[in-house]
């Protein structure tokens, strides 16, 4: 009771603050919130809306189990979940934050895993799309294209090694029905006469919730734009930095630093931006940048926060993995550094002419981008899947 009250007033402290800074300075927190709402309607909207409106339409027609029914000895195998994690995790790096956590929960919603199963999903299917990186990291805000590979082999390296982090989550609880891959045009049938909408409904009811949650994740956006603004126009970050040179053996000179991490720690495209103008080596430059896209902020992290709030998952366990995430994401830059990286996936390189071309390129690419994981996991899974036959005759 004494833990709740003390929450109940440290949040009601930062938002009297929070609220109190806006009125004293309109101007810069009014800029702030419409650079963050011109991201969320020039950008995140348009990528993001036709995803989260299509997920929830393949997976009411069933297409989502008929998926999992491939991928089913595949993802057992690795991660211990069902197959269905194989479309959320596609999704995910098709198109990003938080599309998979959106998949998962809607996945627990309908029953079609367990709350072990869509924990273990969540770590895994929590991760950053390609346009992000390459485009608006990569080319927008680091001008070097070349270094686009690595920092997708970091990030997606340390999203899979989260995800068989968490196969030991409960290991007693093993993912449903693992052992074989069942008729998936049965399974689509079977999920489809359970959901019992008809097209027409599906479809409202598809595009009402991806509106919503479209609208969810915009007023994270233009909230965290704000107090981004005010820890910088109040010289919060100041404080901070005080604070942190009064413990032993710490010294930070420079408070730009601090400022930076601040801003990468509350949302990721500010942090990036600030810690690509630092000057910093390259390499501890881009390990940090590469914590920042791992971590996702607590804004993409809010924003998940929010769409599981009506399931029986753990945000603590999600959150421990994310943090867990942007330090592998760090360690995998840092070791991958020296490897010339570059020359791999040269393709990638197509973006070089801007972060985000127009929406209509970020929805093609990423479709294209899903198309293309999807195939290579149905080769993954049909190839576990003879090889896990083969061992049962051989025995």
């Amino acid at each position: 009771m004494i833990r709740k009250n003390l929450n109940t007033i440290i949040n009601a402290v930062i938002f009297i603050f929070i609220i109190t800074s806006i009125i004293a300075y309109p101007s810069e927190t009014f800029n702030a919130s419409l650079e963050g709402l011109n991201l969320w309607l020039n950008v995140v909207c348009p990528a993001l809306l036709p995803f989260f409106i299509c997920s929830e339409i393949l997976v009411g027609l069933g297409v989502v189990s008929f998926i999992g029914s491939i991928f089913r000895p595949l993802m057992s195998i690795i991660f211990n979940i069902p197959g269905e994690g194989a479309f959320a995790f596609a999704m995910s790096i098709a198109s990003g934050y938080p599309v998979g956590a959106k998949i998962t929960a809607t996945l627990r919603r309908n029953e079609q895993c367990t709350r072990v199963e869509a924990q273990r999903m969540l770590s895994l299917c929590s991760t950053s799309g390609p346009l992000f990186i390459i485009g608006a990291v990569s080319v927008g805000m680091l001008k070097k294209p070349e270094i686009a590979p690595l920092l997708l082999m970091s990030h997606y390296l340390s999203a899979i090694s989260c995800g068989f982090i968490m196969k030991f989550y409960k290991k007693n609880n093993k993912a449903s029905n693992s052992i074989t891959i069942q008729n998936p045009f049965k399974e689509l049938l079977k999920y489809k006469e359970k959901d019992g909408r008809s097209i027409g409904q599906l479809i409202g009811d598809s595009i009402k919730n991806g509106t919503s949650l479209i609208l969810l994740v915009g007023g994270y956006i233009i909230l965290f734009s704000v107090i981004s603004r005010i820890i910088e126009v109040t010289g919060l970050s100041t404080y901070i930095t005080n604070a942190i040179n009064m413990l032993p053996f710490i010294n930070v000179e420079n408070k730009q630093n601090v400022s930076m991490i601040i801003a990468g720690i509350l949302e990721v495209t500010n942090g990036v931006k600030a810690c690509a103008s630092q000057f910093l080596p390259d390499v501890l430059k881009l390990a940090i940048i590469s914590f920042f896209i791992g971590f996702g902020g607590l804004s993409i992290n809010a924003q998940v926060s929010a769409i599981i709030q009506d399931t029986d998952l753990s945000f603590l366990t999600y959150f421990t993995m994310k943090i867990v995430q942007g330090f592998l994401a760090s360690l995998y830059t840092l070791i991958l550094y020296r490897i010339p990286i570059h020359q791999v996936f040269n393709f990638y390189m197509s973006y070089q002419d801007f972060p985000y071309k127009s929406w209509y390129s970020n929805i093609t690419t990423s479709s294209l981008n899903l198309t293309g994981f999807l195939l290579i996991l149905i080769i993954l899974s049909l190839t576990t899947f003879i090889f896990r036959c083969a061992k049962i005759i051989k025995k």
